[in-house]
């Protein structure tokens, strides 16, 4: 016995050192020289303009022309990028007539020599460079908001490195995102990475490069990002080609330009089921055409759905009211003695037939549909700008009755917070109460005043649907408790 222990001690030992020096050992190194490949590469460019004053976009005193202008999106470029990119489809505010754009977003900086190389054109799309190289830029669009640029270059000896700067363009709060077979948050870059593409995202848009070949990037700055394709090494002729995406986070149009991108349209945790919501939604308004009487219709229609669950939840909590004067004799009896006290509340439970966890059940099961519908209108593009009745004129901001100015200050009132926080009051009010502890009956009253505030800034859309659900709530409870 003592000698095979020892034998398969023996046989562990030599699978380990064998496993070690076989296996782990070429993947830490394999590891270890691509991280340092990585680096050198961006040192070697690094290297190059290292020496050149800081890269200033001097986008601004160059000719820019449009490249596109179809019914989806207008841009206009400059010789080394994009000048300005509209979304013919989407207003920058609710009725205004501006369109959303992205200025600024994309620079192409070409250098060679450590030099930078400054590109002149006569009618936008032929260049031709102080070394002598030439070239001009094609553009293909390749979907709604897809499209691509082709920077052609020609020379005897084409030996130039490009550098793009990509700069925070959005007309509000944005943040840069990476692509690196799923999206990251570009802060999180903190060494030199290798990346599929590189963008910008707000609430509803984006704006993604797709860089040639492999693109590295180094820690990004808070206004900008520079990031380096790879040198260019050709006789004759070689192109730089980029793929560019700009416009609202279309799960589709996204799916086109990388299948990582897709990410960007997800509705969270529960994304099948907000899909499924907003799918029903729109349908409802192609009837209605009103995306504020459809959040009401399919709030009502899911509550009508879920009443049964409903209905067990507020029954199984009333019974549980009603023995509330025997719970607390036998609180009082077996004060002293848990287990007790338990095994009485569960024959108490068993001979009245009540199951003290149906009220939750119910309510658990609900959960991820109510959270999914809240993902759903809180990121669908549809309800951007989408007004409603009175003073709704955007379902996709929160609503302002009026603007109070007190001591130098102003304060937007808003009266759907008011409202929901009054319903989920009433509603709390109607709700059997299962305990007799004092300070979880205040809280109960409190929570609406609470959720006043918590939900003061957020979207009409989203009001409207708490608001219905809290109504259809208090009607429902009504009909358990006759």
């Amino acid at each position: 016995m003592g000698i095979r222990i020892i034998i398969a001690t023996l046989a562990s030992a030599l699978f380990i050192i064998v496993y070690d020096i076989a296996v782990l050992r070429p993947k830490i190194e394999k590891q270890k020289q691509m991280k340092q490949t990585k680096e050198e590469k961006v040192k070697e460019v690094e290297s190059e303009i290292r020496e050149i004053p800081l890269i200033q976009s001097h986008q601004s005193d160059q000719k820019e022309f449009v490249v596109i202008d179809d019914d989806f999106l207008k841009v206009f470029a400059t010789e080394n990028g994009i000048k300005r990119i509209e979304m013919k489809e989407h207003a920058l505010e609710a009725k205004s007539k501006e369109r959303y754009f992205f200025e600024n977003p994309f620079e192409l900086n070409f250098i060679s020599e450590k030099k930078l190389l400054k590109p002149s054109t006569e009618n936008g799309v032929l260049l031709s460079f102080e070394n002598g190289i030439t070239g001009e830029i094609k553009v293909e669009k390749i979907s709604k908001y897809i499209f691509e640029l082709n920077y052609i270059l020609y020379g005897e000896k084409i030996d130039i490195t490009p550098v793009v700067i990509l700069k925070k363009s959005a007309p509000e709060q944005s943040d840069f995102i990476v692509g690196k077979n799923r999206i990251i948050d570009a802060r999180k870059i903190k060494e030199p990475e290798n990346v599929d593409f590189v963008g910008e995202r707000t609430r509803y848009f984006a704006f993604l490069v797709l860089p040639p070949g492999n693109s590295y990037i180094n820690s990004p700055a808070h206004s900008q990002i520079i990031f380096y394709p790879p040198k260019i090494f050709a006789s004759k002729v070689a192109e730089v080609k980029f793929r560019f995406f700009a416009g609202p986070k279309d799960e589709e149009e996204l799916k086109l330009f990388s299948p990582f991108s897709v990410e960007l349209a997800s509705f969270g945790f529960f994304g099948g089921i907000a899909k499924l919501l907003i799918f029903v939604l729109e349908k409802i308004n192609a009837l209605v055409k009103n995306w504020g009487f459809s959040i009401i219709i399919l709030s009502i229609i899911i509550r009508i759905l879920f009443f049964p669950l409903s209905l067990i939840s507020i029954k199984s909590m009333k019974k549980i009211k009603d023995l509330q004067p025997q719970i607390e004799k036998l609180k009082e009896k077996y004060k002293d003695n848990k287990e007790a006290l338990s095994r009485e509340l569960f024959e108490l439970y068993r001979r009245e037939k009540i199951n003290p966890f149906s009220g939750c059940l119910p309510l658990l099961i609900q959960i991820p549909i109510f959270i999914a519908l809240y993902q759903g209108l809180m990121n669908s593009i549809d309800l951007r700008h989408a007004p409603f009745i009175l003073w709704i004129n955007d379902l996709s901001s929160p609503d302002t009755l009026a603007i109070i100015k007190l001591f130098g200050t102003q304060f937007e009132l808003r009266l759907l917070p008011i409202i929901m926080g009054l319903t989920f009051l009433a509603q709390q009010a109607l709700t059997p109460q299962t305990t007799q502890d004092i300070s979880l009956k205040i809280l109960n009253y409190i929570m609406p005043v609470m959720f006043i505030f918590i939900l003061w800034s957020v979207p009409s859309g989203l009001q409207v649907y708490w608001i219905t659900i809290n109504i259809i709530g208090i009607i429902q409870q009504f009909i358990a408790i006759r």
